[in-house]
């Protein structure tokens, strides 16, 4: 009765172990840094905020806490614009820093009331 006591706590020690070494991977980063502190200057991404082109290609925006494995060679303290390479598969995205190239798309059409647009909107 002893030895399964102690064989008991042994596995119950060793479960432990290994949930704490899958958890570690999880904060390698320290910052703070947040999409929604992404326009401050400690977190504002270096390739500048996601914008989208005239092909409807647009930017991403990925952030330490995130969960989404980064581009290699970002700086981990800080949010960084992306982008999916369009000619990647849809079951392997290839993720490409900065934002997509292209023409910026054409600008809106100008607010005519009742027509395109309602008052007070």
């Amino acid at each position: 009765m002893a030895s399964a006591a102690v064989l008991s706590g042994g596995f119950g020690l060793a479960a432990l172990g290994f949930a704490a070494a899958l958890s570690a991977p999880a904060a390698q980063a320290d910052s703070t840094c947040s999409p929604g502190e992404a326009t401050t200057p400690e977190c504002a991404p270096p390739e500048g905020m996601p914008a989208c082109n005239a092909f409807g290609q647009c930017g991403q925006i990925w952030c330490p806490a995130s969960g989404m494995t980064p581009v290699a060679g970002w700086d981990l303290s800080r949010c960084h614009t992306f982008y999916f390479d369009p000619n990647s598969p849809a079951t392997k995205p290839v993720m490409i820093s900065g934002n997509p190239p292209g023409p910026p798309p054409p600008p809106s059409p100008p607010c005519i009331p009742l027509i395109n647009c309602l008052p007070g909107l």
